[in-house]
């Protein structure tokens, strides 16, 4: 079984909130609930980077398609309207 991106992870847990939420936040799910293994010191950084490539409204060097998230007030992070491929 392929194992998943870290995107496809902040899905299913912005999914399960059914609340936006805040990188912090969703990174703490993610270890929580150990849906993805972190090689990385600063896995907070690793999550908010992964999300902000697939951010609508946000134009990084970076940003990838389809757009799944979008960037909310304080900070906060939603789903948009887009499904997993």
């Amino acid at each position: 079984m392929k194992e998943k991106t870290i995107a496809q992870v902040v899905v299913e847990v912005l999914q399960a909130a059914k609340q936006p939420m805040s990188a912090a936040d969703i990174t703490q799910a993610i270890l929580d609930q150990k849906l993805y293994e972190f090689k990385a010191k600063d896995p907070k950084g690793i999550v908010r980077g992964a999300i902000e490539r697939r951010c609508e409204g946000l134009d990084r060097k970076d940003s990838i398609n389809p757009r799944y998230f979008k960037k909310l007030a304080e900070g906060k992070y939603g789903l948009a309207n887009v499904t997993l491929q």
